[in-house]
């Protein structure tokens, strides 16, 4: 991200079509120089105030960032308005609890699908289903039985099927339940 992209990030929020602000965040997964995490906060800062000024949701995103999004979200009262949606959700169910009673919704995709997908389980299985977004993270994290190939909306059932599971409710409950809440989170009908 620079001047010139960020400016362009503006642009579009002004586009009739624009629901939200995002994909923002923190990676730390790839980035471990201090320098870099430290632009990368900066630069999370400016987005959630652009959130702000324009008055539309955001979609998180943080990988190996817990504690750094949760302070910089507290911070900045990014949560008071319009929170948005943490993307792909990853950490542990009472970080979620958190950002539940911050007003945001949690994104499950396909690793709901996954084995070794305890802490995500545990999760969707301890928050209401009226805080739950699905998700594809298309290209990535297809569900099984399609794991490892190009993820798309079509493999939604899959996720949807899992958390209906996990919850006891039908799939028609857990697919009505997450568009009438995607459609709160992001104002659109």
């Amino acid at each position: 991200l620079n001047e010139e992209t960020y400016s362009w990030l503006k642009e579009q929020t002004a586009h009739p079509k624009t629901v939200a602000v995002g994909e923002i965040g923190l990676d730390y997964y790839w980035d471990k120089e201090p320098e870099v995490q430290a632009a990368q906060r900066e630069w999370f800062v400016r987005q959630l105030a652009l959130a702000g000024e324009t008055d539309l949701p955001v979609i998180i995103h943080s990988r190996d960032a817990a504690e750094d999004t949760m302070r910089i979200l507290k911070e900045t009262g990014r949560f008071r308005e319009h929170p948005g949606v943490i993307h792909c959700y990853s950490y542990s169910p009472e970080q979620a609890k958190e950002y539940v009673k911050m007003g945001y919704c949690i994104g499950v995709g396909g690793v709901v699908t996954f084995k070794n997908a305890k802490k995500l389980k545990q999760t969707v299985e301890q928050i209401s289903l009226e805080h739950i977004l699905l998700e594809t993270d298309c290209p990535y994290m297809a569900p099984e039985p399609h794991r490892g190939t190009r993820n798309d909306s079509s493999n939604l059932s899959y996720v949807a099927a899992r958390i209906a599971e996990i919850k006891g409710v039908s799939v028609q409950e857990v697919e009505q339940t997450t568009w009438e809440n995607a459609c709160r989170v992001f104002g659109v009908r």
